[in-house]
């Protein structure tokens, strides 16, 4: 498989992975197999209440929907999406975040989370960033299209939102394995506003060190996708990644950390104790 994005460690191994599994997975037989099998798990919506310290009294809390690691493709069955999606609509979120990962192989795949992407509305914005896979897909096209559906993708980069949320600054950073993410303070020195950090994976924290922020939220992790019974994951790549598998963490100085488990499948279609999720976070004091 050709790297046509800008995605770093796409090895010789990595390549003949990826070679393998697009001419043994033709026809998308693993998604559909575990659909007729019943063993598809139900998308689950997981509830969560972060309180901010400086959250103005006469403002509402913020509500969150973060949805991560869709992996449109061949194991990923169509209906998966239809459910993520609906719940999705389901939130009635103020923001909606999507922390990467779109497709799994080809870039192409996009247009189905695009296609569903074009029904959700949030009036703070709907905002994204890239992953992994996507950087080695083809992260200029996935881009393009997300951005056609109504995202903002945003690569290093801080937003405002609008009011009544204006004292509000999301910061949405590249993918730390595979992109590039600076060494940079989030805001600039003096800014006080509260601080949403949207990543794809939790090693974002390897960046940011110490850096302040209000509420951080990642995935990448699929929560193991394959894990023991009790949710304790078998096989997660990177330090950081294992530590926070998925959930709620508390990552110091008033900083939390939440890492969902995600939707869809890379190279397994086969779920265990390892639902996939997305996350509602209502922020505020």
């Amino acid at each position: 498989m050709p790297l046509r994005g800008r995605g770093a460690h796409y090895s010789i191994g990595r390549r003949a992975v990826e070679w393998t599994l697009h001419n043994a997975y033709r026809g998308h037989w693993p998604a559909r197999l575990v659909r007729a099998l019943g063993m598809q798990r139900r998308v689950q919506v997981r509830h969560h209440r972060v309180a901010v310290a400086g959250w103005p009294s006469t403002v509402r809390p913020l509500r969150i929907a973060f949805i991560s690691d869709l992996h449109a493709g061949p194991t990923t069955h169509s209906s998966l999406l239809d459910e993520a999606f609906a719940q999705l609509a389901a939130a009635d979120a103020d923001l909606v975040l999507l922390g990467g990962d779109y497709v799994f192989l080809f870039a192409e795949y996009i247009d189905a989370i695009a296609d569903r992407l074009r029904r959700i509305r949030a009036p703070s914005g709907i905002y994204a960033v890239m992953g992994n896979h996507d950087l080695w897909a083809d992260d200029a096209a996935i881009a393009g299209a997300l951005e056609a559906a109504g995202a903002r993708v945003l690569v290093n980069q801080p937003v405002s939102l609008a009011a009544p949320f204006a004292h509000v600054a999301l910061v949405g950073l590249d993918d730390p394995w595979t992109g590039s993410v600076p060494r940079l303070p989030l805001l600039p020195r003096g800014d006080d506003r509260i601080r949403v950090v949207l990543a794809h994976a939790p090693e974002v924290m390897l960046h940011l060190g110490d850096e302040p922020f209000d509420l951080a939220l990642c995935g990448h992790t699929h929560g193991g996708h394959v894990a023991l019974p009790g949710g304790v994951p078998i096989l997660v790549p990177g330090p950081l990644s294992r530590r926070y598998a998925h959930g709620r963490h508390d990552v110091g100085g008033g900083r939390t950390l939440i890492v969902s488990r995600g939707i869809g499948g890379t190279e397994v279609a086969l779920r265990t104790f390892a639902d996939p999720d997305i996350l509602i976070v209502e922020l505020g004091c």
